[in-house]
């Protein structure tokens, strides 16, 4: 009940913004089933024309991504890069990966401007395999 009274006291916006971040969480949880690579990073990046702050993107992504069902790091990732590109705002996704004690792990993050949005967890014990920049809104523009 706190949680429901905690939702219904946000404002309308950020209901919206929290509700469409559960979605595509549970969009991009999908996604990874069905898509090839090359779909994932398209339907990651494409961009839209909604304008709100990164900040409330941020933090209504990652609190979707931790009510998520089977949420992933990628799939979070994912996700988030989705919201931000819908805003019109750049990111970049990384896949890293290592290897402790002939151990394999896989992990992937977001950042923006340098800084890490999700996937912070562990970052630094992975090296960076492959990923992703979405184009930033201004060079959309000028192109």
């Amino acid at each position: 009940m706190k949680s429901l009274a905690k939702l219904l006291s946000l404002p309308a916006e950020d209901r919206r913004l929290l509700g469409r971040a559960l979605a595509t969480n549970v969009e991009a949880r999908l996604a990874l089933h069905v898509l090839s690579i090359d779909r994932l990073r398209a339907w990651a990046t494409r961009p839209g024309t909604a304008t709100r702050d990164v900040e409330r993107i941020v933090w209504a992504g990652r609190a979707a991504a931790r009510r998520t069902p089977f949420a992933t790091c990628l799939s979070s990732a994912l996700a988030l890069q989705r919201l931000l590109a819908a805003h019109g705002h750049d990111s970049e996704l990384h896949i890293g990966v290592a290897g402790d004690d002939g151990v394999f792990a896989a992990h992937a993050w977001l950042e923006r401007e340098g800084r890490i949005l999700i996937g912070e967890d562990d970052r630094a014990r992975y090296t960076r395999l492959t990923g992703w920049t979405t184009t930033p809104a201004a060079s959309r523009e000028q192109a």
